[in-house]
């Protein structure tokens, strides 16, 4: 970008009004760069210390915000600056999920877990992880992702369970 340029981005966004930010406020500007941007997704928001460059976002919240959030690479999701350790463990975990599956064929949860929670000790220990993060994760049923939030629906009966997951 030239010096120029930088010129008049600044210009562009010191004349719009403070703004203070709610999550669903800044779910839809990010929704709406991203079909107006198209082929270009969120993690483009994305800056070095994981937290979105608002000043990208100025015409779709309406003025320009001082809030920090933050994104998880992999799950996409986005967080609040107090919750802004989440999305690192997220990736992390995500991406030794991955090497797990690649490597052993099969999902790294704990065993008789009725909402797919995570082994992170066994990713820990077998060196997937290099640290356990402070809080549980799941894997989603749907893209087998990882969450951390524990799944609200329960199923039936644990004999209706298939964990036999393989992943080809």
């Amino acid at each position: 970008m030239s010096i120029l340029e930088r010129f008049k981005t600044k210009s562009k966004t010191s004349n719009m009004p403070s703004v203070h930010v709610t999550m669903n406020e800044l779910r839809t500007a990010v929704l709406q760069y991203e079909r107006e941007m198209s082929g270009i997704n969120r993690t483009a928001l994305m800056q070095e210390d994981r937290s979105l460059d608002l000043s990208r976002l100025t015409r779709y919240l309406g003025g320009r915000s001082d809030q920090k959030f933050y994104l998880s690479r992999e799950t996409f999701e986005i967080f609040e600056e107090e919750e802004r350790h989440i999305p690192y463990h997220l990736d992390q975990v995500q991406g030794a999920i991955d090497d797990y599956v690649q490597e052993n064929g099969k999902l790294p949860v704990i065993e008789d877990s009725v909402h797919f929670e995570v082994d992170c000790r066994k990713l820990y220990q077998q060196r997937y992880l290099h640290e356990i993060p402070d809080f549980p994760m799941y894997i989603t049923d749907q893209e087998m992702m990882v969450t951390h939030r524990e799944p609200a629906i329960l199923p039936e009966s644990k004999e209706h369970m298939d964990k036999s997951y393989v992943l080809l």
